[in-house]
């Protein structure tokens, strides 16, 4: 699924040490590079296809596609799949990088337009901007191919690869879509299915009488949202680093049987991961500043424990109903 946001959040990633960002509204997940499966005869902006989420993806290695020399610095470690609209609709597609990094705001005063040099193509790029003391290319991804490699990349999905697929399709696990993001030092993760949009710094209005935690409410598109600060929900101190409200999660959440959407308040929004519903530990830590129920368990991700939040229990609010 794609995570609604500003138009000028992007999630920034490295291709053998130089920065680069995709607009989040582009953004369907982020992978661990798999195995890929060769195409015959297919075109040099293929590098493969996957199987994934029970169908078949082509996979781009952006470093090839864009010229950048490859010094031997960086290791694709990363897939973005993201959405690509063509004539005759919506295409996805995996970007094969080096390193995911974080999602950044940029205000449109922070990107610069690059000026065109000859004849050499630029379009795809929206522009840059300065990021960890380095420039940082932004990627329009819907600029990136030309149509005729859009129906190049469409097509690859139609070839009948050989039965290394069925293969992995029989032998992959369930797995699920996450959002990362952090509360304090707490690094937390809610499922992307559960996410509609996110919201930077709304205004949000005091409900007299109601519980601490929650922190009043907003309009939204003419819609009452109700929003909870996540922080003293978890126990989490705010200090004058996090004092300011930065961003708020709109999430649907289960309140005694029925779906109502809830806005929480994060810290900030890190990465949209996935992860193998096998490699959750359901064993939570008793010594948590939280009530060890709002988790469902722990995944090790990249050598880094995050702990998935159980939403509906984190919402069992009687505050909220009302």
């Amino acid at each position: 699924m794609s995570v609604k946001s500003n138009n000028n959040d992007f999630l920034s990633f490295e291709i053998d040490k130089e920065l680069f960002g995709i607009n989040l509204n582009s953004l369907n997940q982020i992978i661990e590079s798999p195995e890929l499966t060769k195409v015959p005869k297919a075109s040099d902006l293929l590098e493969g296809i996957i199987y994934h989420n029970n169908k078949l993806l082509p996979i781009v290695n952006l470093q090839n596609w864009l010229n950048i020399e490859n010094h031997g610095i960086g290791e694709r470690n990363n897939v973005l799949v993201i959405e690509l609209h063509s004539e005759e609709g919506v295409i996805d597609a995996g970007l094969k990088v080096d390193k995911v990094l974080e999602v950044v705001h940029f205000e449109d005063e922070e990107i610069e337009k690059v000026p065109e040099v000859g004849n050499g193509n630029t379009k795809y790029i929206r522009g840059v901007s300065r990021y960890l003391d380095k420039f940082i290319m932004l990627i329009d991804v819907e600029e990136l191919f030309t149509e005729k490699e859009l129906e190049t990349i469409k097509q690859s999905r139609d070839v009948k690869a050989e039965d290394t697929l069925e293969e992995i399709a029989l032998g992959d696990s369930f797995v699920n879509t996450y959002l990362t993001f952090t509360l304090g030092k707490e690094k937390l993760a809610v499922d992307a299915n559960k996410v509609v949009e996110i919201l930077d710094v709304p205004n949000i209005t005091p409900v007299p009488g109601s519980e601490a935690h929650l922190a009043g409410i907003v309009n939204i598109r003419g819609s009452i949202l109700p929003v909870v600060d996540t922080r003293l929900k978890f126990n989490i101190d705010i200090t004058e680093e996090n004092e300011k409200i930065t961003t708020v999660m709109v999430l649907d959440v289960l309140v005694n049987g029925d779906e109502i959407s809830v806005g929480a308040i994060v810290d900030s929004v890190t990465d949209i991961i996935e992860i193998d519903e096998e490699k959750i530990n359901e064993t939570v830590s008793l010594d948590l500043p939280f009530n060890p129920e709002y988790l469902k368990g722990v995944a090790n991700v990249n050598n880094h424990f995050i702990q998935l939040m159980n939403i509906d229990k984190v919402f069992e609010l009687k505050a909220i109903e009302k």
